[in-house]
Formats: C-alpha cells, sequence, structure tokens
C-alpha cells in the first residue's frame, strides 16, 4: 500500500532529511512536471539513454533518480510507480543492487572514476532489467572524465540509462547536454513547504509558530532539503519552534526584523533604520541574509502591485543596489559598511524635496489672451 508524503520509519533517531526521504513519485513535492514527464515515459517505454537533471540543492534531484532506477527495475511496477517491496527495490533502497551505480563527481571527479563506472555497465544486468548510473554534481568532473564520458553517452550499451545531476549547468559542456534530456528543478515553493515540514513537525509530536515557520521558509529559499534540517536542528532543543528558538540556533536573521528594517526602508525613516542594523550587528546575525531577505521582499512588492512599487524610480535604484552587493563573492565587514552607507544615501536623495524653481514653474499667461492697454482721451 502506498504512503503519503510522510515515510514513517522505526528508526527514529536518523536524520531528517533522510527519516523523510520520499520513495514514491506521489510523495515528491514541488516538482509535479518531472513526476508527470517520467511516469509517461516509463508508460510509453520511451527511456532514453540519458537524463540531465538542473536545479539547486535540495529539491529531489537525487531522490527522483533513485525512484527512477527503482521503477525501471521494480519486479511489479503500479502505474509508472515502484511497489517497494520486491527485492530490486529493496536492494536498491539499501544502495545493494549490482544494477544501479552512484557517485558524486564532488569527490570523484578524475577520469579513472568514470573508467570504473564505465566497466560496470558494460556488463549484463544481474538483477533488474536496466543498468543505471546516477551521477551527481557532475559539473565537477575534470576534462578527461569528461572526455571518457561523452566517448560512452556517443555509444551507450543497451539498457543503460545515465542520470546526471547538476546545480551549475554552465560548467558542463555542450557536447554533453546537448546528448541528455534536460528537465529544470525548480524551487520549492512556499505552500508546499509549509506543508511538508508542518507535517514532519507534527508527526514528530512538535509545534511550529506561524512567525516560526516563515522565517524557516525564508531561510531554505526553495530547498525542502535545508528546511527539514533546519527544524530537525531546532527540534533537538526544544519540540516547540518558535521564532526565538530559530534567532537563537541560526545565523539567518529572522524575517520579522527583515520585514520591519524593509518596512523602515520603504518610509525612509533612517533613525529606525540605524537602529534595526544596530540590532542585527549586536545578535551576529549574517548581514547577507538582510539583502536576500529584502531583495525577495522588493519582488513581491513588485509584483503584486502593491502601493509601494508607486514609488518606482526609488525602488528602482534600490533594487539595482541590493544587485550590485548579491553579486560579490564575499561579504566582510567593510562591504557591509559601503552598502550600508550607499543605501543611507539612497533614502537621502528619495526623501529630500526637489528644490523649486520659481522662475520656472511660475504660471504664465499666454500672449494670445493678454488684454491690451487701453488709453482714455
Amino acid at each position: 500500500m502506498k504512503q503519503n508524503l510522510i515515510t514513517f520509519s522505526t528508526h527514529n533517531k536518523r536524520p531528517f532529511h533522510s527519516k523523510y526521504r520520499p520513495t514514491h513519485f506521489d510523495e515528491i513535492v514541488g516538482q509535479e512536471h518531472i513526476v508527470c514527464y517520467f511516469k509517461n515515459v516509463i508508460l510509453n517505454k520511451r527511456i532514453s539513454f540519458a537524463y540531465l537533471f538542473i536545479g539547486k540543492h535540495g529539491v529531489g534531484k537525487t531522490t527522483i533518480s533513485r525512484i527512477i532506477a527503482k521503477v525501471l527495475n521494480c519486479s511489479q511496477p503500479y502505474y509508472g510507480d515502484a511497489c517497494n517491496e520486491c527485492v530490486n527495490c529493496i536492494n536498491i533502497s539499501l544502495g545493494k543492487s549490482f544494477d544501479v551505480h552512484e557517485i558524486n563527481a564532488a569527490l570523484n571527479t578524475g577520469i579513472d572514476n568514470i573508467r570504473y563506472i564505465i566497466e560496470k555497465i558494460q556488463l549484463s544486468s544481474v538483477d533488474g532489467l536496466y543498468k543505471i548510473c546516477i551521477i551527481d554534481e557532475v559539473h565537477m568532473l575534470s576534462l578527461n572524465a569528461f572526455n571518457a564520458l561523452l566517448k560512452v553517452l556517443e555509444e551507450p550499451p543497451k539498457n543503460v540509462v545515465f542520470i546526471l545531476a547538476t546545480t551549475e549547468i554552465k560548467k558542463i559542456p555542450n557536447t554533453i547536454t546537448s546528448r541528455c534530456h534536460k528537465l529544470f528543478f525548480l524551487p520549492i515553493d512556499k505552500i508546499n513547504l509549509a506543508s511538508s515540514i508542518s507535517k514532519i513537525v507534527w508527526v514528530e509530536q512538535g509545534n511550529v509558530t506561524n512567525k516560526a515557520l516563515l522565517h524557516i521558509l525564508n531561510c531554505s529559499e526553495g530547498s525542502l532539503r535545508d528546511a527539514i534540517n533546519l527544524i530537525d536542528m531546532l527540534m533537538i532543543n526544544d519540540r516547540n519552534i518558535t521564532e526565538s528558538n530559530c534567532a537563537f540556533l541560526s545565523t539567518q536573521i529572522p524575517y520579522s526584523v527583515s520585514h520591519l528594517f524593509f518596512s523602515y526602508l520603504v518610509s525612509g525613516n533612517i533613525i529606525s533604520i540605524l537602529q534595526v542594523l544596530y540590532h542585527i550587528q549586536s545578535k551576529n546575525w549574517l548581514e547577507n541574509s538582510l539583502l536576500t531577505q529584502i531583495q525577495k521582499m522588493l519582488e513581491d512588492d513588485i509584483v503584486n502591485g502593491s502601493p509601494l512599487s508607486l514609488k518606482s524610480q526609488y525602488l528602482l535604484s534600490l533594487w539595482q543596489l541590493l544587485l550590485k552587493y548579491q553579486s560579490l563573492n564575499s561579504f566582510t565587514n567593510s562591504i557591509f559598511s559601503s552598502f550600508l552607507f550607499e543605501l543611507i544615501n539612497l533614502v537621502l536623495k528619495s526623501s529630500t524635496p526637489k528644490k523649486s524653481n520659481n522662475f520656472v514653474e511660475k504660471k504664465k499667461v499666454p500672449s494670445l489672451i493678454k488684454i491690451g492697454n487701453i488709453y482714455i482721451c
């Protein structure tokens, strides 16, 4: 029988991201387009020999890769999904299958690692129908390793499926990407994130406040794994997760503080802006998280057409300033000081009324309606 999003486990001491890892397609969160595609691929038997999964970390690339491996080798699949009960499914879940080879290219970058995989897939499958090769963080491979991978992709063995996963597609040669079916994984939206986190907290017999939940959602930035790891860390200390607990254990600035700062920023209240900044620095929070959260709030205000977006020129200048400093690789104290200087200067310019020119703005009477002088004799 299939389970819901939450997969119950007797191993209570396992990390949450492993304990609640999906084992069926129907448990995948926020990637419905990927699930629908692969169900149609499997039902129509249109299996390609190479897939490239593209997306940020923690959105389900490796999880879906393992589910695909189980579905392709499942003894009794059910409507394009794995049964998780046959010997093949169990062995793949435990990492003991001779037909599924998974490597992390961040740790195995050399050509010898790829040659080892190529030798393994040349052999006939032992238990299942397909040989599956999963290469995570494939963009970390060396040039020689890419060349060896390209050679096998040009002439792939029969019944072999490559699943390559990456967070940085620009680092992968075009000769590799052109031979793969490219699938883009989306960041998990806040509704799905909130639902998944709340269910896990409920199963773990805990509670989470709305402000704490909002803080976790903003810290995770669309990564379900980051969100689950954060509540795992918080629930070690206390089953009841509050915003104060988040601020105590996390270096990210609480959402309520960033929202207060943003409201002062839009209204041009410089004194309150400086007070909030002093509070942030006294807590030793990461200042760069302030930029990220402000940019998200700015996006929401502009996209949703809030009254704040009426200040178009000021918000545009603020947007440019945030992009300028977020593009930097490092964010030191001196850089943050420069950001504050430019930010305060921008606020002062927007709040200073323009000097009026009486001569220019003085209304003039059109010459056509001027009354001529009348002389009385």
